[in-house]
């Protein structure tokens, strides 16, 4: 393959770089550095060459400094790409690691802290330049572990959700905790707490600012996104919530490491008996960025195009650290606008990243922020990263609506979340009008896929002091802002309202009409509580969500698998498989006006094949949908609380629920389920009966011909196109 320009381990920046390799005199060959290649094209440019571009990159290991940023100058000319692709055959690797060298044994100089057994193991080295603070460590192809203390729960009780009003920050900073849990150590800005603040489904990590032992009191320098509190439910009998991270006392497992940045040490129990020479800490937190023209607060982004990044692969940057500025999307989750990511897009339009690897890293895969359009991001697999995989975070609600029309199709998503389990495979966030489909996602402390934007009290700014979302209003683009003001207030963060008492807010959430459909998800959602493996809340109107499988998904915490959650309205749940799930809040979760047509779950945990509640649900439909348990329950519909399910459904006005299926294998002539839906007016149609899949013990959910589903227009379901095609195992495979 014939390209413009060529990148080796082995090149020098002052070559041409049109050579595959140095000649035998050594004076010509590659460029050693992508960034050389890239000021060659913008010269080639600058000449008023108008092509495609095509820079190819040897297999090694490219070690950078600095984030290699590709700005407007760097954009391909018009009906063009500029792609940077792996030489054919090979693998070439960008990191940031800082390799870790000159280890010595303890010996006799043991520190304060470490114990006397530790002390046997544990090797120090010196801190190399130019690290300074580094939150993360590898072993070659492994992250390492901090060390970290025995955990323990707040000694305050939760506090009331009224604390989104509150105007009092301390709760947020404040942490009281069991007698000796946290010490004043003489290093303190290099210790951090995690936690599990007051909910069950965010996680943070904050540095400590001050200790009071006596009183047993910790203050943060960076506030919590809830209040420092013992977890209101959503966790396992006995868990503890809190733990302590970098102190040299909790360093007591191989593969843990403590830094002293004060010191300009690191202390590392090997995996081995000596460290060897593969212990490297990063120097980043993005490798790669594609930034144009933003002006964030105006209302036009000038943005790069036509770069194409093709069978590289990214690893070894560090997570990302909090600040006081930060403003967070949903639950504190993500943040907006945060350059946390191995590859960035701010401000970028049509671009890809096509059969890359993303893995072994401290943060998020890629992001596409604020203005993205059009950004193909294909065929990648995405492993082993401390936050998530593919992120799309647009702008906070307002007018300005410019990340949208990207596809993110074939990604294999794994082993993500591994030091933020809040984080998800794939994040919408004020983004519209995607495409993500064929993606296989597993082993995720979190969601599999969130659809979000903002719920309406978010639209009050009297917000108190939390970091999620009220901060990102765009109020100086919002028209009748005194009315959203008044709607948020009405509204507030303790009810639920109709869906027909929100609509001064829909024009300003942009997570709409997105498809997500072909995905294969299972083993998601396996640390915290709530949430669900597909969850769509506050994201606009639109979204379908089809043709999806997801299966074995066991955490009986979780509060649901595909859930529409807070201030949905206008989402089409259609011909998805839900299999094997004990979550106690529901497989399909339903409120406002949405809509569940023809789908399937079976072996569900009993009675919570689909889940109602107290919210309003008037308008919706649950039409068509085959509803199997192997089992003799009879129970199918959920509800919360005191209230009746069926009484529940009997209030509701302008909605239906018919022609659906229900089946207890172990209990075949009881359709009690029926008699209580007919006592309130649904189920004219519906029916009592076996299905007749083909084998769905084995997963095939396709309906035999003479199956009575079909008869009353109910379509069967073919898996076999459902998660990563053929042509992303085969590029994994070469």
């Amino acid at each position: 393959m014939k390209a413009d320009f060529y990148v080796s381990p082995d090149g020098n920046d002052n070559w041409s770089g049109r050579l595959e390799c140095p000649n035998a005199s050594k004076t010509d060959g590659p460029f050693a550095t992508l960034t050389r290649a890239r000021d060659a094209v913008r010269e080639m440019k600058e000449r008023g060459l108008k092509k495609d571009f095509l820079v190819l990159i040897r297999g090694g290991t490219y070690y950078l400094r600095e984030t290699i940023v590709f700005s407007l100058e760097d954009s391909a000319p018009d009906g063009h790409k500029i792609t940077y692709a792996a030489y054919p055959g090979e693998e070439p690797v960008f990191s940031s690691g800082v390799k870790i060298s000159g280890w010595k044994e303890l010996g006799r100089n043991r520190p304060e802290g470490l114990s006397e057994m530790a002390a046997a193991h544990v090797w120090v080295a010196n801190v190399p330049e130019p690290l300074n603070r580094f939150y993360t460590l590898y072993d070659g192809d492994r992250r390492l572990p901090r060390a970290r203390s025995n955990g323990f729960n707040p000694t305050e009780p939760p506090l009331p959700w009224d604390f989104l009003y509150q105007k009092n920050p301390e709760p947020f900073y404040t942490l009281a905790f069991p007698k000796g849990a946290i010490k004043n150590w003489e290093n303190l800005e290099d210790v951090e707490i995690v936690i599990r603040p007051n909910v069950p489904f965010t996680m943070n990590i904050l540095p400590l600012e001050s200790v009071d032992e006596d009183r047993c009191l910790a203050r943060t320098s960076v506030p919590g996104g809830y209040p420092l509190r013992v977890v209101t439910g959503g966790i396992k009998s006995g868990e503890k919530t809190v733990w302590v991270e970098n102190v040299l006392e909790a360093l007591d497992t191989p593969g843990e490491w403590v830094l002293n940045s004060r010191e300009r040490k690191i202390y590392l129990w090997p995996i081995r008996d000596e460290p060897g020479d593969q212990i490297y800490a990063p120097c980043l937190t993005e490798l790669v960025r594609v930034e144009g023209d933003i002006d964030f607060d105006g209302p036009t982004d000038t943005p790069v195009r036509g770069i194409v990044f093709k069978g590289l692969t990214f690893t070894q940057a560090d997570r990302k650290v909090v600040t006081k500025d930060d403003v967070a999307i949903q639950h504190d989750w993500e943040m907006i606008d945060k350059g946390d990511a191995l590859l960035r897009f701010r401000g970028a339009e049509d671009c890809a990243v096509e059969n890359c690897r993303f893995t072994n890293s401290g943060g998020s895969g890629i992001r596409l922020d604020l203005y993205c359009q059009r950004i193909r991001v294909v065929g990648n697999e995405i492993s082993h990263l401390g936050g998530s995989g593919i992120l799309l975070i647009g702008y906070g609600p307002g007018t300005k609506d410019v990340n949208k029309q990207n596809e993110i199709m074939n990604n294999h998503i794994h082993h993500c979340g591994e030091i933020y389990w809040h984080s998800h495979g794939i994040v919408i966030w004020q983004s519209g009008e995607n495409r993500v489909a064929h993606n296989c996602i597993h082993h995720m402390p979190r969601k599999g896929i969130l659809l979000s934007g903002a719920r309406p009290w978010f639209f009050d700014p009297d917000r108190g002091t939390i970091r999620e979302i009220a901060k990102s209003i765009r109020w100086h683009e919002i028209k009748n802002s005194e009315a959203v003001k008044a709607c948020a207030k009405r509204i507030g963060w303790d009810r639920d309202p109709e869906v027909r008492e929100w609509p001064e807010l829909m024009p300003y959430l942009h997570a709409r009409n997105n498809i997500v459909e072909y995905n294969e998800l299972y083993r998601c959602g396996e640390i915290l509580g709530d949430g669900a493996i597909i969850n769509i809340t506050g994201a606009g109107e639109g979204n379908i969500i089809r043709r999806n499988y997801i299966h074995h998904i066991f955490n009986p915490n979780l509060h649901g698998v595909i859930r529409i959650d807070d201030f949905q309205r206008g989402t089409l749940i259609e011909e998805n498989v839900i299999f094997k799930t004990n979550s106690f809040g529901g497989a399909l979760v339903l409120r406002h006006e949405n809509y569940a047509v023809n789908n399937v779950v079976c072996d569900a945990r009993p009675g919570c094949y689909i889940w109602i509640g107290w919210r309003p649900f008037d308008g919706s439909r649950i039409v068509g949908n085959i509803f199997f348990h192997p089992g003799k329950e009879q129970e199918f519909y959920a509800s919360t609380g005191a209230l009746d399910v069926f009484q529940h459904l009997g209030r509701m006005e302008e909605g239906e629920i018919d022609r659906n299926i229900y089946y207890n294998l172990k209990s075949p002539d009881k359709p009690t389920v029926l008699e209580k839906l007919h006592a309130v007016g649904h189920e004219k149609n519906g029916a009592y009966t076996d299905p007749l899949f083909i084998d769905w013990e084995n997963g095939d959910f396709r309906l035999k011909p003479d199956s009575p589903a079909l008869k009353m227009g109910i379509k069967s379901i073919d898996l076999r196109n459902v998660g990563l095609t053929k042509r992303h195992t085969d590029s994994h495979k070469n």
